[in-house]
Parts: C-alpha cells; structure tokens; sequence
C-alpha cells in the first residue's frame, strides 16, 4: 500500500507543475523543493450511498499517505454529497468551490475538459491505469488525445435478468430462441422506451451516435440497424417498454419473463424473482441470416481531479487510492458494487457472482455516450422508438423515417 501511494505521489510531483499549466491551474509543485511539513485538506465528493464506505477509504489514506511523506503532517478529507449525475454541473459552476476529487460519468469528460477543469492525466499515469483496469476500460476516460482520470465502476446501461423457471441459460444466449419458444405466455422481454436502453436495437445493428463527439456521425438508418428495428417490431407484441418499477410490477404477476436494466436495478430484480432470480449479458440475435450481439450505453465512472484544487499531487494520490484494485474489492465486499481491475477477475468470490460477470462481460459489447448528444434528442428517439414498436411507422417506410430524425439530429 505505501509503496502503490508513494510511486504515484513521485510521478505527480514530476507532472503536476506542467499540468497547472496545461490545466489553466496556478499551482505549482516541485519534488526538488524542500518545504516545511503541512496539513492538507482535501474535499471529496460521492453519491449518497457511497459516503460511509468513502469517509473510511479517505481516512486510510489520509494515514498512509501522511505517513509516507516527511513534508506533510497530515491529511483530512471531508467527504460531502454530490452524486456523479450532477459533480459536473456542480464543478462547472465555480471550480474554485468544487471538491479536489469528484467521481464522474464518461460521458461528462468533453464538457469538464474543454472548460479546463479537470487535469489531463500525464502519461507515466495513463501507464498505471491502463495496467488496473485495461486500455478499453481507461479509455472510456479519453477526450481530444488525453486520459482524465481513475476508472472505478463500470456504467453499463443493461444485462438482462430473466425468471430461470421460463428461460434456461441456454435460451438466453438467443434472443430469437427467447422470443421462439412454446409455452411463454408472458412478455417476453423488457427494453424501457427511453432513449438510452431502446437504443441498444440500433446499436446491436452497428449505428453510431455521434462518435468522437463529431455531430455529423449518426447512422441510425443503416441497413442493419433497420433490419433489426423491423424485427422488433415484428415482436412488438412480447415486447415491454415499460419503466424498472412497472416492470418488476409485471414480474411478480407473471406477466413478464425477462428485463434489461443497470446495475443499479440488481438488488430490486433480486428482491422480484427470489429464488427465480438469473442474470445474463444481453442475448444475441440474428437477423436476416446474421448473427448480431445485442449492445447497449456504457462507459465508466471514475474520478477526476479538479484543475483548481490546491493540493493536486495529494488529490491524485487519493483517487488513485479510491481506484484500486484493493479498494475495488472492498467496496465490492461491503457494497456489491462491480469493479473495474482487471486482477479481481480471478478473485475466486467476484468470479462466482453472476452479476459481476454479466455486466463486466457485456462492458465488451458498449457505445460510449457521447457528451454531445443535444437534450431534445432523448425525447424525440423515445417517440420514434415507440411509433416503430406500434406499427405506426411501416417496415416498408421505416428506413425512410429514421433517416429524417438522424438528419434532425445532426442539426440539433
């Protein structure tokens, strides 16, 4: 554990001096420069159901860290309750009142990296984050040529949890089987109309969203992507758009037989199938004689490091320390949170939990949320989603009709 802290504390000393800069920061922090041991300070910020478990991973490195630094005497950390739905947001409005570390989405980096907010990770760091979480993983922290920060949790918008007494593991490798089989008379499936898990179906066809942020890169009406909205809609019928609420309603009638939903849903499918309660990645699909597999929105949180924080080599120990493999683990432990480093895939508990696995396998089939997608978009693909599913909109006449939204939404 010293050895992990003082590695990282060494590299940053080198870096951060360069990065204020780059940053549109004033701080400057030298190795070289014997200084008078002090007291930090830093401010953390977490969800809500985080802060017990943050308040005791901030005072173990607080102690670590002062321990192994002869020029600080001590480290304090006040955890407060800022969410990463809204840490961006709030850091954009006066950095200078932010929080030194703040766990974000992926999708938030373009914003907080053009407002030069957060640093920009040198690339001795990038190195050792890469090696935790993998090259994928850090690089759904990635914008405009730099990383920004320490991956901790995937952002996975769907796996999909199924009654076991309807499907076997086996039908659920397909959703075709799924939709197939004899005797199901509830629902089959469930995908929420909203816009960020109904897009999984154009996804699964290979459109893009936006991709690298660049506006004119939308191809929800290509032919893949259309097939597969037709053969939604061929199924419409065992279909549920319904919201995670309404369709755990649904289960526990009987009346719906799987759902796709986040992690953050997995204690509630639990709680609403008991002991009939399976988890799966998606299913694949095939489609006109192609065999698809099912994609959903992902990304990662992780933590940032504010530009302006006045303690930038002690704040990127601490989300170093946040982000670890050790860490990780413990918050899986205490939380059931699912990790992103890589080594506890062979961490004997974490390797027999189905839906640790379920959603660190899907984390291979993700499109990164874009931080450019306009507001108005999720409405009107919402809208569109639902016309297709009720027939409002032909097979005949459906690619011609996605086309129109995808050119509104370049112009959006």
């Amino acid at each position: 554990m010293k050895k992990r802290i003082l590695a990282l504390s060494l590299a940053a000393a080198m870096v951060v001096g360069a990065l204020a800069s780059c940053n549109g920061s004033e701080t400057t922090v030298s190795s070289q420069e014997a200084v008078e041991a002090r007291d930090v300070a830093l401010v953390l910020w977490g969800s809500e159901p985080d802060q017990d478990f943050l308040k005791e991973m901030s005072t173990e490195f607080g102690t670590a860290y002062a321990a192994d630094h002869a020029d600080v005497k001590s480290v304090s950390v006040e955890v407060k309750i800022v969410g990463e739905d809204a840490s961006a947001g709030e850091a954009l409005k006066d950095l200078n009142a932010a929080a030194d570390v703040f766990g974000v989405p992926g999708d938030q980096t373009g914003a907080l990296a053009e407002a030069k907010a957060i640093y920009a990770m040198p690339d001795d760091v990038v190195s050792q984050i890469k090696d935790l979480v993998g090259e994928n993983t850090a690089k759904k922290t990635f914008y405009n040529g730099s990383y920004y920060g320490f991956p901790y949790e995937p952002n996975t918008a769907e796996a999909l949890y199924y009654d076991k007494t309807i499907f076997t593991e086996e039908d659920v490798k397909s959703l075709n089987t799924m939709f197939e089989k004899e005797g199901v008379t509830a629902k089959v499936i469930g995908v929420n109309s909203n816009a960020f898990f109904s897009s999984t179906w154009y996804f699964t066809g290979g459109a893009e969203l936006f991709t690298n942020s660049d506006k004119s890169v939308c191809t929800f009406d290509s032919d893949d992507a259309v097939e597969v909205l037709k053969y939604a809609q061929a199924n419409a019928e065992k279909i549920y758009t319904g919201d995670t609420a309404n369709a755990t309603a649904l289960m526990k009638d009987g009346g719906l037989a799987a759902y796709m939903t986040g992690a953050w849903d997995a204690q509630t499918m639990k709680d609403t199938l008991g002991e009939n309660f399976a988890i799966a990645m998606l299913p694949k699909v095939t489609v006109n004689g192609k065999e698809l597999q099912m994609t959903c929105f992902g990304g990662v949180k992780y933590y940032a490091v504010n530009a302006a924080s006045k303690e930038p080599e002690v704040a990127i120990a601490l989300a170093q320390y946040l982000s670890s493999a050790d860490t990780q683990l413990k918050k899986y432990e205490k939380m059931g949170k699912v990790p992103t480093a890589l080594s506890l895939l062979d961490n004997a508990t974490i390797k027999n939990d189905p839906v640790v696995t379920a959603y660190m396998q899907q984390g291979e089939y993700i499109v990164v949320q874009e931080p450019v997608i306009p507001g108005d978009w999720w409405g009107d693909a919402e809208a569109l989603y639902k016309s297709i599913l009720a027939g409002e909109v032909s097979a005949d006449a459906m690619k011609e009709e996605i086309a129109k939204h995808v050119e509104s939404w370049k112009a959006m």
